[in-house]
């Protein structure tokens, strides 16, 4: 039977059935970047993160000329003058040359080997580490660390928040599921362009190293050491060397006059390294007290670092990547809808 022309004919209406309209867009790649945007954004304020880190920065910042090889090298140097100096003074004593009793003399000479351990622990500890700070000060600066967790997490909050209310209205939300993207790329970028898994490794035995040389106790102790080198030296450049000189001027002094020589280089250096260490003692509790902020989670913060920004960067771009992809309804849709306008 041959159709009425201008009706439809009833193939038409067996092979081309009105399709389904689409259903909504799906909603919870958006649920999941609103709770990956709040935890980013609360996890730096719970652990405090926003203060510590910029104490981090200042100790890493303070402690940079102290941790060189030139430096170590100089403080190493200058306990061998001293070392050389109190061996001199036990030759002059020995050989029977020193005139009377040198109170300030014979108690660096009584105290100077614990002196020497402390200080050269000190030291080796210190350049024990260089490796681990010179990773830890490649990284990006300690105080925009709790930044690059935030201003990120607001970015996928607000994605979250705003995309979720347009894909209840049925729309794929393109504009926010996007930025959301870019986000979610940033915090990947982090610990792979900023060296947070080189770092992860250092920072914990660095911490223990140091824990007992950056403290009160122990700086008085170093000011206190202090004390009794200046003493000893000026007894030994007021009256002790003219002493031996008038007595005995065959004896040898050559270990004192050295340290006499040296003397005005050495103290400031080691006046400069025990006030940097006093100064960031507070630093230094900050940075500790960051790093134990993790530890009911079973790890320390600077070793979980890197993961902190990788992981939550993963899911956010997976539900992003998700939300970007139209579904095959919509595209039959349109096709079969824009197959119907043609007819016509």
């Amino acid at each position: 039977m041959t159709a009425v022309s201008g009706l439809p004919a009833y193939s038409e209406f067996v092979s081309n059935p009105e399709p389904a309209p689409p259903k909504p867009a799906t909603r919870w790649p958006f649920v999941l970047l609103t709770a990956l945007g709040v935890l980013l954004v609360l996890a730096p304020i719970v652990t405090g993160m926003f203060p510590r880190a910029v104490k981090g920065e200042a100790m890493i910042d303070a402690f940079g000329p102290y941790m060189t090889r030139s430096s170590l090298d100089g403080y190493r140097d200058d306990l061998q003058v001293l070392d050389d100096a109190r061996t001199n003074v036990l030759t002059v004593q020995r050989n029977g040359q020193q005139p009377g009793t040198f109170d300030r003399v014979d108690q660096f000479v009584r105290d100077y080997p614990e002196i020497r351990y402390r200080m050269s622990g000190m030291i080796g500890a210190i350049d024990d580490n260089r490796g681990n700070y010179e990773k830890l000060a490649a990284v990006p600066p300690f105080g925009t660390l709790p930044w690059l967790f935030a201003l990120p997490g607001l970015v996928l909050a607000t994605a979250g928040v705003l995309g979720f209310r347009q894909a209840q209205a049925g729309k794929q939300a393109i504009v926010w599921r996007s930025l959301a993207g870019l986000a979610a790329v940033g915090l990947i970028a982090v610990p792979l362009f900023g060296g947070l898994f080189q770092a992860s490794s250092a920072a914990q035995p660095m911490l223990d190293d140091l824990r007992p040389i950056v403290t009160h106790d122990e700086v008085r102790t170093l000011q206190g050491y202090f004390v009794t080198i200046v003493a000893a030296d000026g007894e030994l450049n007021s009256r002790y060397t003219g002493a031996v000189r008038a007595a005995h001027p065959e004896a040898d002094l050559t270990g004192i006059t050295t340290l006499e020589a040296r003397w005005q280089q050495m103290t400031s250096r080691f006046a400069e390294l025990i006030g940097a260490i006093n100064d960031n003692v507070r630093n230094f509790d900050a940075v500790v007290a960051l790093n134990e902020s993790t530890r009911p989670l079973g790890f320390g913060a600077f070793r979980g670092l890197g993961f902190c920004y990788l992981l939550p960067g993963i899911l956010a771009l997976a539900a992003t990547v998700d939300g970007l992809r139209v579904p095959s309804r919509v595209l039959a849709f349109s096709r079969a809808t824009s197959l119907r306008g043609a007819r016509k």
